[in-house]
């Protein structure tokens, strides 16, 4: 049965070919794990979190969450969402990548505040005057509209909001370098020495 609240879909079932083909949810990082990190940072946040993974399921298993691995492996994180979709238990989902630091303490707030406010279909992250495609918060009754859009075989995270009539919340001046990918191993240099 569904009731009011949001789950978060942790994005972790990517190839990290830039990372030299490491499982980046498992890369050190602050005495813990890219992942540990994104779940201590939303876990205050939402009411219930899901992982989504292609590769060292019993170990992410052992954080103590539903792990779901994807339906069709290497096809991009749409079929991560999608794959999810059956798990969630709430109205509302939020989207994080394991490779992103520094959520803000307010971001699952400011991002399903200006879903209600606005009626968009999708609400979508800003920062640097980008947008961050991968954070974004929508009802789970989108879940439909995405597997039609999978269906006709798109996997372009972009393609399929771009349909969607889309609000953005901008996380710019909410703390240093927020929202903060790490896609390389530069980054992740970077990120430990600020």
């Amino acid at each position: 049965m569904l009731r009011n609240g949001v789950t978060c879909i942790i994005l972790a079932g990517g190839l990290g070919k830039r990372m030299g083909d490491k499982n980046k949810a498992l890369i050190p990082f602050e005495n813990s794990t890219l992942i540990e990190h994104a779940i201590q940072s939303i876990q205050p946040q939402v009411d219930e979190i899901i992982i989504s993974a292609n590769q060292d399921l019993s170990r992410l298993s052992k954080l103590g969450f539903p792990v779901i691995e994807d339906q069709t492996k290497n096809q991009g994180p749409l079929i991560g969402i999608i794959s999810a979709a059956d798990h969630i238990n709430t109205t509302t989902v939020v989207i994080t990548p394991c490779d992103v630091i520094n959520i803000p303490k307010d971001y699952v707030q400011k991002m399903v505040s200006a879903l209600v406010s606005t009626k968009a279909d999708i609400v979508v992250a800003k920062t640097n005057k980008r947008a961050q495609h991968l954070n974004c918060a929508f009802k789970l009754e989108l879940m439909d509209n995405l597997k039609r859009i999978i269906e006709k075989k798109t996997r372009r995270v972009s393609t399929w909001q771009a349909q969607l009539t889309r609000a953005y919340v901008d996380f710019d001046g909410s703390q240093k370098h927020p929202l903060k990918n790490l896609n390389e191993p530069r980054d992740i240099y970077e990120a430990r020495q600020s």
